[in-house]
């Protein structure tokens, strides 16, 4: 659906008027249904970038704001990291990866934890990175590593950034939702609605009718769930402890028959 349908009349059709140019104004209209596409993207987490970030030897910390680091994110300006992680690899001169680490190996952990598991994480030597970790500051949201990369010469090293990124605004009446450049995602738009519904919720307040607007909202949610429900992994799914508890027989007083050990082993 292009814009000029979105904020005419599809929102005509739920606001109840045409009115364009006294209470729901054009202005109003277009600025309502995108930020109704920013909300759908950021609760959805249906925009999302991949980018490769080059790891230098010694390198450990790394802007996200910057432009220089993500590439192309002054027209995909980065809201978070996503759910998926990043992957630190390494290759030989031929291109070939020697080492992959990302998901378990390569988890998050806050600046509190690094400081009580690693106190000398901050100046420690180089060598392979096996957490991460987000440090804020004015106008820096640093993507930093455990330990600083070790990269020989031989080889080179690179992340991969997964993020999600704000949609760009649209402006032209031909324009669609959920771009990135001249880029769009097509298969959105069954939620294109949703945008409208949002919309109709803001402006629904000009109006004063409360309830009116609450159930417009609840209209719009509804699509971000069907979106969620949609996206969910289909098939059957498995539960892993990350930690084993069945010890040995010595381990942590299970000696056989001692008081320690569970019913079952005595």
């Amino acid at each position: 659906m292009a814009f000029l349908a979105l904020y005419g009349d599809a929102l005509d059709t739920e606001l109840g008027t045409a009115d364009s140019t006294i209470l729901f104004t054009t202005a109003r209209r277009k600025a309502a249904v995108n930020e109704g596409q920013r909300q759908f993207s950021d609760l959805t987490e249906c925009l999302q970038k991949l980018s490769s970030v080059t790891v230098s030897s010694g390198g450990q910390s790394f802007n996200l704001l910057s432009t220089a680091i993500l590439s192309g994110s002054s027209l995909a300006p980065f809201l978070r990291m996503s759910k998926d992680g990043p992957v630190y690899i390494t290759r030989d001169t031929s291109g070939t990866p020697q080492q992959i680490i990302a998901g378990d190996d390569f988890p998050q952990r806050s600046i509190a934890w690094l400081d009580a598991a690693d106190p000398g994480w901050r100046s420690s030597n180089a060598g392979t990175p096996s957490a991460w970790c987000l440090q804020p500051g004015a106008g820096r949201l640093n993507f930093t590593l455990n330990t600083p990369a070790d990269v020989s010469t031989s080889e080179t090293a690179e992340l991969l950034i997964s993020y999600v990124y704000k949609p760009s605004s649209m402006t032209d009446d031909t324009h669609v939702p959920f771009r990135f450049s001249s880029l769009a995602r097509t298969d959105l738009q069954p939620y294109e609605q949703a945008l409208v519904h949002y919309a109709a919720h803001k402006l629904e307040k000009l109006r004063k009718d409360t309830e009116a607007s609450q159930m417009q909202l609840q209209a719009f949610l509804g699509y971000v769930q069907r979106y969620v429900s949609a996206t969910r992994p289909k098939g059957p799914r498995s539960i892993r402890a990350s930690k084993s508890y069945f010890l040995d027989a010595r381990r942590g007083g299970y000696e056989q028959g001692g008081p320690l050990a569970p019913w079952w082993y005595r």
